[in-house]
């Protein structure tokens, strides 16, 4: 009897899951919540030390315990962060690693991202960026004052840095007392190739450093191969290591020809275009028997993808 209809769509849709390609890691949000308008408040970057500064968004615990501003969770690439902010005034996104000695927060800037103007509504403005981050690094802005700050009682802010942190500097504590929540959060993307793109929205083929666009599945092509008595020159697409074996003809009992590889081989790190390349003495024709020959040419190209091709010539 056949199975009802009832029974074969549940097992369509388990079988339709199964099949679904295992997910990745997806991208991830960390810093600020974003959550609250910038307040207007003491701004330490402007009154205390006059700036321009940089804000470091450290871990700033609610009520419920749960931080507002979280540092980063993973390594990865950020591709693009949120501020909120009640200025229209070029700021620069920054990565900071803090450490803390007793009460000081020491701040060291270990990346720089790119500098924005930003519009001042109050509004989340989005940016595009290129950023590698690792885990436990924070968000940092270098601005003129402290507009995109919420202020609010906590326990620990936003410290400032005056003149702003910069990439080489050792550890620096603050240059202020430390304001309220930095409204600004950054959106990172996993990157497996490590060639400094995200994966789900910059780079084509996270499986390939080299590559940017659709994967590179193709192998260099080798053509124009011709064989002199003291060198080979070849032709290749693109660049590729390539390895040389010399082969010899030999007639079997039935009449066919089949190719013995001779003991040796040579290999050369072949550039797109043109290529000329010596043949090891034992391998030159003033050394070999006459006869017909073989060169089995393999090339390799920058992210594995192989090629093999074959030169005949003669020797007499």
């Amino acid at each position: 009897m056949a199975p009802s209809r009832r029974v074969l769509a549940p097992a369509l849709a388990v079988a339709a899951l199964l099949s679904l390609p295992a997910a990745g890691h997806a991208a991830q949000t960390f810093g600020s919540r974003l959550k609250n308008s910038p307040a207007n408040g003491p701004d330490p970057c402007v009154d205390t030390t006059p700036g321009p500064c940089t804000l470091v968004g450290y871990i700033n615990p609610n009520d419920a315990g749960d931080p507002v501003t979280s540092p980063a969770p993973a390594d990865g690439v950020i591709v693009r962060f949120r501020l909120r902010t009640s200025a229209a005034e070029a700021v620069t996104l920054r990565l900071a690693s803090v450490t803390k000695e007793g009460d000081t927060l020491l701040a060291q800037a270990v990346r720089t991202g790119p500098t924005v103007t930003t519009q001042g509504t109050g509004e989340i403005e989005e940016f595009p960026a290129r950023l590698v981050v690792h885990p436990g690094e924070h968000l940092a802005l270098d601005a003129p004052a402290a507009h995109m700050v919420y202020n609010q009682g906590g326990d620990e802010f936003t410290p400032l840095y005056a003149p702003p942190l910069v990439e080489g500097q050792g550890p620096r504590g603050p240059s202020a007392d430390p304001t309220g929540e930095l409204l600004l959060q950054a959106v990172m993307e996993p990157d497996a190739d490590g060639d400094g793109f995200g994966d789900e929205t910059q780079d084509g083929c996270p499986s390939q450093e080299a590559t940017r666009g659709a994967c590179d599945t193709e192998g260099p092509r080798v053509r124009r191969i011709s064989v002199g008595p003291r060198r080979v020159r070849y032709r290749l697409s693109e660049d590729a290591s390539v390895t040389f074996r010399v082969q010899r003809a030999r007639r079997t009992r039935t009449g066919r020809i089949r190719y013995v590889r001779l003991r040796g081989s040579f290999a050369d790190d072949g550039t797109a275009g043109v290529n000329v390349r010596a043949l090891p003495r034992r391998f030159r024709s003033g050394r070999l028997p006459d006869g017909d020959y073989r060169l089995d040419i393999r090339a390799v190209d920058a992210v594995g993808n192989p090629t093999r091709t074959t030169k005949k010539f003669h020797v007499d």
